[in-house]
């Protein structure tokens, strides 16, 4: 047969991962089981762990902080 994506798979290969900063870290949303990177502005990794669920923190410093999700763009977070 044809190997003709549907609208389906489309939809299924949006990614729904987010980044929420919370006191103290970031909360890693439908991320579970992907490698998480958490860098400080010197490129300095503070924080990397394979997350196990879909609603995971991260503790963080306080300031700014790049986020990398494993198959995602970085994003920059600010820690309170």
């Amino acid at each position: 047969g044809n190997d003709v994506p549907t609208s389906n798979d489309a939809i299924e290969a949006v990614s729904a991962v987010k980044v929420v900063t919370v006191e103290g870290g970031v909360q890693v949303l439908n991320a579970a089981g992907k490698t998480v990177t958490v860098a400080n502005v010197l490129g300095q990794t503070v924080a990397s762990t394979v997350v196990s669920s879909d609603n995971a923190t991260i503790s963080a410093p306080a300031g700014v902080v790049i986020v990398t999700v494993e198959g995602e763009a970085a994003v920059k977070a600010i820690v309170k």
